[in-house]
This record gives structure tokens, sequence and C-alpha cells, in this order.
């Protein structure tokens, strides 16, 4: 884990943020500890049945949606992801916190 933190760590500038999009498993990979600057956790929910909950596949996808609508809109402050809709996530204010930031949606309805 101390390669891929020194690497990034060393790409860091004093003002920098960094933007976790990670599944829980690939972030294990870096000491989230020793990292120099703040992390902000992105989570995707899903509403159904009046319950929030991560569905794993969706998650998925939608981390590689906010990565794409990040880079093409050319994001460079933190606050910008917040006002992103992809994938019909919206941020819940909330629901998130200054470091876990969370977007929902009602889940959609199986393919058939």
């Amino acid at each position: 884990g101390n390669t891929i933190t020194d690497r990034l760590n060393a790409d860091l500038n004093d003002d920098d943020v960094v933007i976790n999009l990670a599944s829980n498993e690939y972030f294990k990979a870096i000491n989230a500890k020793n990292i120099k600057a703040p992390i902000i956790n992105i989570n995707f929910k899903d509403s159904k049945d009046g319950k929030t909950r991560v569905v794993a596949i969706f998650a998925k996808i939608a981390r590689g949606a906010m990565a794409r609508a990040i880079i093409k809109n050319r994001i460079t402050e933190p606050a910008a992801i917040q006002k992103l809709t992809v994938d019909d996530y919206r941020f819940q204010t909330n629901l998130s916190d200054d470091n876990n930031w969370v977007f929902t949606r009602n889940q959609p309805p199986p393919k058939s």
C-alpha cells in the first residue's frame, strides 16, 4: 500500500483533495491515513421500497460514469461534483458529510 500512497502523495499539491471513486476493495490498496490531502469518498445508493442501499453493479457503473463526467466537464473544484447528475444519481446533502458524499436515485425497474 505504501508504494501507491507515496506515488499519490508525490502528485498532490497543498490545496488538493483526493476524490475517491474506487471500490472499497481497491481503495484498500492505499494507506489512506498517510495521504497528505483530504479524501472525499463518493457513494452511490439506490432507493427502492422506501429503503436506500448500495447495489454493487449499479454503483460500479456510476463510479465510472462520474469519473467520465468529472474529466469531460474539466471539474477542478470538488463542490462542482455535487452539482452533477450522473445516471439519475443526485447529491444528497442530508445523507452526506464533509468526507462522504452520497448520491441517490430511484432504482430502475429490472430490464425484461
